[in-house]
């Protein structure tokens, strides 16, 4: 039985911006919609702070990004 993650802002933060543990690896393993959302939205994504690196991001830069990410999931077609 897997983990099946709700598309939260907390959640998508946590699964893009958290550590590389193998708790997370299989996060992604189990929610690969949610994954590839996140890829996909990275692709394009200009960060409000102008930010470029990881660590710089601020938390309203994370809930930009999450918020996009949950837009894409809202409007995709299967």
């Amino acid at each position: 039985m897997g983990i099946i993650m709700k598309a939260t802002k907390a959640n998508i933060i946590r699964l893009w911006f958290g550590a590389d543990t193998p708790i997370r690896d299989y996060q992604i393993k189990m929610n690969p919609a949610l994954w590839k959302a996140c890829v996909v939205v990275n692709e394009t994504f200009i960060f409000p702070s102008g930010a470029v690196e990881t660590g710089l991001y601020r938390r309203k830069d994370k809930l930009a990004f999450a918020s996009t990410v949950q837009q894409v999931l809202l409007n995709r077609v299967d």
